[in-house]
């Protein structure tokens, strides 16, 4: 459980990156807000596979200790 979190924290942590790039760097802001959009989808997607996997082990932990 506590790698699926850290799993979880380094995909919000790339999004955060993403978005300091794409306020650095903006030549054309309309092509790197796109980019931006596409990075934040790909790892928002990763992040609602595991985010599943946490709460049930979240679950199963509490079952377990009561």
């Amino acid at each position: 459980m506590k790698r699926l979190r850290q799993i979880e924290a380094g995909y919000r942590a790339e999004i955060r990156r993403a978005q300091q790039s794409f306020k650095g760097a903006t030549v054309d802001r309309v092509k790197a807000e796109r980019r931006f959009e596409k990075i934040r989808a790909k790892l928002e997607a990763k992040i609602e596979k595991v985010q599943p996997k946490i709460k049930a082990l979240t679950n199963l932990k509490a079952e377990r200790k009561a």
